[in-house]
């Protein structure tokens, strides 16, 4: 007969491998093989100063580091060539299909607030300059 050590042992070794298989199953894998151009972006700052934004954009920045750099570094949605609402709008629907159930639409909604918010102020030169090359932003 086997004794409380392993009975012990034993739980420890399920409860383990359970909650390994849970986290795996929660984070989407990463990306298998990506444009060289879009490898890129990941190599400018992964962070950006957003002591100056409001304070409603600047809660969803820690949801925008959370979620996004689950699968890749946020350098690259942050230093990619997305200015306007509806290029953001595709690239987080196309993340939120890519990451199964890890990006709620609560958490896209407020990603959405963060990148659009971020892209006027920070990225205003190219967004503007979009809007002059004949884009619209979304909802136009």
């Amino acid at each position: 007969m086997r004794g409380p050590t392993f009975v012990k042992a034993t739980t420890f070794v399920v409860t383990t491998l359970v909650m390994m298989l849970t986290a795996a199953a929660q984070v989407p894998e990463p990306e298998e093989e990506v444009d060289p151009r879009i490898l890129e972006y990941d190599k400018g700052p992964d962070t950006i100063d957003v002591s100056g934004y409001p304070a409603e954009v600047q809660a969803t920045y820690d949801l925008f580091l959370e979620k996004c750099g689950k699968c890749h570094t946020p350098a690259r949605p942050i230093n990619c060539d997305f200015a306007l609402e509806d290029e953001w709008g595709r690239y987080i629907k196309r993340m939120m299909r890519r990451s199964g159930k890890f990006i709620t639409p609560d958490d896209a909604k407020q990603i959405y607030v963060f990148l659009t918010y971020d892209s006027k102020t920070r990225k205003k030169d190219m967004y503007e300059r979009k809007l002059k090359e004949g884009a619209k932003p979304s909802g136009q």
